[in-house]
């Protein structure tokens, strides 16, 4: 006989394959991309590379704190462009290098609305929710130490938050009972965290 975890549970794993697609799908470069590793500065780029591999380097003596800023406006010409980069280890296990980048015109010109960023954003929305992604960032990844602790709720109620989470991309099943932020999300979830001030 099924449960209502078990539907919960296979519920979750078709919206993980779905949102995957989808990812797959929004993440692809646009027509008008620049080569994700130039030999050379381009005299008037009309886009950045949105998933680009080379990260400029850092300068060795620290002076310029600004140096990835400095690097992206060098490369790209007025109206400019927003770039978000990372380079993380979470302490639960885990590398993620991620780096994606839009012209300014670009970004205003996609629409906001639609419902994978709606999705994604209003399941941030929820303290519970945060709460949730920081313990399964930082290792506790089984539904019952997540139960476990402080403020969270019930497993049925970690559970639906969990999915919901899930359905948003934020989080994956890795096992039967068990969770984790799929490495494409960890970079743009710790922008996210940074960029709401709440640090």
């Amino acid at each position: 006989m099924t449960t209502l975890d078990d539907h919960a549970h296979e519920l979750a794993r078709l919206r993980e394959r779905v949102d995957a697609l989808e990812r797959a799908v929004s993440m692809s470069p646009a027509p008008t991309a620049v080569p994700a590793a130039p030999t050379a500065v381009p005299a008037a780029p009309t886009a950045v590379p949105a998933a680009p591999t080379a990260v400029p380097a850092a300068p060795t003596d620290s002076s310029d704190v600004f140096w990835a800023l400095n690097a992206l406006k060098a490369q790209v010409a007025a109206p400019g462009a927003v770039l978000y980069t990372g380079s993380v280890t979470l302490p639960g296990g885990g590398a993620a290098d991620w780096q994606y980048a839009l012209t300014t015109e670009d970004l205003l010109a996609r629409d906001w609305g639609r419902p994978g960023t709606t999705s994604a954003l209003t399941a941030l929305g929820h303290p519970v929710r945060l709460r949730l992604l920081q313990a399964i960032a930082t290792g506790t990844v089984a539904v019952a130490e997540l139960a476990a602790l402080e403020g969270l709720g019930t497993t049925g109620q970690v559970y639906h938050h969990v999915n919901q989470l899930i359905a948003a991309g934020w989080v994956y099943s890795t096992a039967r009972g068990h969770y984790g932020i799929p490495p494409e999300r960890v970079v743009p979830l710790l922008v996210v965290i940074l960029a709401a001030g709440g640090i």
